[in-house]
């Protein structure tokens, strides 16, 4: 089979569509194929052009523009369909295609297409979740996103939940009702105020229980499995683990599940387990998170061989030097200790950044405790200073005293001191609670003023999965709340911190750097190794007979 044909088997087999196909249609479908090329900025197809196939891309990033939203527009990777309007009976293209690098991809003819899925009972319903999910991301504000990250699927629970949550509303407004309309003969003004005011509490009751169950989502990127739970105006959490740790994939349902079509597709990490409850089209999604797992692990072992190509072409060719492990920027940022310490006046320690909760110097991330936690302390205090200051007020101005004259001035003065002094050390200890992200750990740390001072950490490397939530109404209102950082089978705990989801994003993102640069250190070193063994092959095969070559030395 020619290099281009295994290629693309290897791609098909990684879509979500094409590997429902048995093997004879795959083998048909691959055939009609045509690998097409485009430079970056080069355009694939226009908008209204002639829908006359589907492209499987094989490399590079494409942007699509749509029609009716000109201004926003989303990039496609390798291993992603598009163009497939044909499939749902359109003659012309729905969006622009736009190469945003050199690209390649597989156009599948528009007859071939429609004949291979079209008559496919799971490539239609697993067509259809991806559809809706689409439609669905292009709604949900996901700014936690990063830059190189795309939503493969996104999803809610099955919406007889929402009915479910309906019931009582507005079975409560139909008792209501039928209680004004019994009594209404009475006072009829008082049942059309009654019924009125039902209505209105029953609408915004019914908008409430809507709100919040389309505020829940599962949803599967390129990295991460994310799962968000929103209670509007009491509670918020997003839990996530990144792809890569799924171990297996399965559906657990119950007797009333399979009647309503609802079931949990239970994914299976080497943390626990990550459900997605209650989602219909279950098979469906196991089936995609499956896709989605193995494409990761794909295309994470085709980078590598990649490496392993060039060092190999390095060493044999004589090109170049021996590969070296290259640090990255990371791994040489100042750790905490590093950082230059500088003594600070009263004055600059007390007003300088006074209620800043978020400060980065260096590459390093210093969060502290929400202000609203400092008010909460500093409450009492400040009740004691402003009860000494009114007390001295009303002596020296007023000559205003409940107790003897020195004795009113002595409490005065003692409670302003003591209130001063308590404010000032409320303040110290929330200032000195603080946890803070470098490049390669994350660290906790509790310091009484005077006291005692305790500090944990956990490198990067370490963690397992990041998780926050935002309890009650006040967290809500001011945005802050607990971050759970998961290593091992202990849980470090940033709490009441300001914009929690933020500080996830932060120590996401420094993950994702600390993993890479640890991968790079260790492919490159074995990349090394292996290099250097078939540049000693290669260097004995070119001095010896050739009728006594040596065999490869095992790896």
């Amino acid at each position: 089979m020619p290099a281009d044909a295994n290629a693309l088997k290897e791609l098909m087999s990684a879509h979500p569509l094409f590997s429902l196909l048995d093997e004879e249609n795959a083998r048909e479908l691959a055939d009609s194929a045509q690998l097409q090329t485009w430079e970056a900025g080069k355009t694939l197809y226009d908008f209204a052009s002639n829908a006359d196939g589907a492209f499987l891309i094989a490399a590079g990033r494409i942007e699509l523009t749509a029609f009716v939203n000109p201004g926003i527009t989303r990039t496609i990777t390798s291993g992603e369909l598009i163009g497939d309007e044909c499939l749902d009976g359109q003659t012309i293209r729905a969006q622009t295609a736009r190469a945003q690098t050199d690209c390649a991809c597989w156009l599948f003819p528009s007859a071939q297409l429609q004949e291979a899925f079209l008559g496919n009972q799971q490539i239609t319903q697993a067509r259809s979740v991806l559809t809706q999910s689409k439609l669905l991301a292009e709604r949900v504000r996901m700014s936690w996103l990063e830059k190189d990250e795309q939503v493969h699927l996104i999803t809610r629970k099955h919406p007889v939940f929402l009915l479910l949550s309906l019931l009582l509303p507005l079975l409560s407004f139909a008792l209501l009702v039928i209680g004004a309309a019994w009594f209404g003969s009475q006072r009829p003004d008082l049942a059309v105020l009654v019924i009125i005011a039902g209505f209105v509490i029953g609408s915004l009751w019914l908008a409430w229980n809507n709100h919040n169950w389309a505020n829940d989502y599962y949803i599967i990127t390129n990295h991460r499995m994310v799962w968000v739970e929103k209670v509007s105006g009491f509670y918020e959490s997003r839990q996530e683990a990144p792809l890569g740790m799924v171990v297996s994939v399965g559906v657990q349902s119950t007797q009333a599940g399979r009647i309503l079509g609802y079931a949990d597709v239970v994914v299976r990490t080497i943390i626990g387990n990550v459900r997605f409850n209650r989602v219909a089209d279950a098979n469906v999604i196991e089936h995609l998170v499956e896709v989605f797992w193995r494409r990761r692990q794909s295309d994470e072992a085709a980078f590598e061989e990649e490496k392993m190509r060039a060092a190999l072409r390095q060493k044999l060719t004589g090109s170049g030097d021996t590969l070296r492990v290259k640090a990255k920027e990371a791994d040489n940022l100042p750790m905490e200790t590093d950082l230059p310490l500088r003594e600070k006046s009263f004055f600059a320690w007390i007003f300088g950044d006074f209620l800043k909760v978020r400060n980065e110097i260096g590459g390093i991330t210093t969060y502290r405790k929400h202000w609203f936690i400092l008010l909460r302390k500093a409450l009492l205090p400040i009740v004691v200073l402003a009860g000494g200051i009114i007390l001295l007020a009303a002596v020296f101005t007023w000559n205003f005293t409940l107790l003897p004259y020195n004795a009113s001035v002595f409490f005065g003065i003692l409670l302003t001191l003591v209130g001063f002094v308590w404010l000032i050390y409320n303040y110290a200890d929330w200032r000195n609670d603080i946890f803070r992200l470098t490049p390669d750990q994350v660290i906790d740390i509790d310091r009484k003023p005077l006291g005692r001072e305790s500090k944990r950490s956990a490198p990067l490397e370490k963690i397992l999965a990041v998780e926050y939530e935002r309890r009650g109404i006040i967290p809500m209102l001011l945005n802050f709340g607990t971050v759970f950082i998961r290593v091992s089978t202990e849980v470090l705990t940033f709490d009441n911190v300001y914009q929690p989801s933020k500080v996830q994003e932060d120590i996401f993102r420094r993950m994702q750097t600390a993993a890479a640069a640890s991968r790079e250190r260790d492919i490159d070193a074995e990349r090394e190794r292996v290099a250097r063994w078939f540049s000693v092959y290669h260097d004995q095969t070119q001095t010896q007979d050739p009728t006594k070559r040596l065999s490869p030395p095992p790896l």
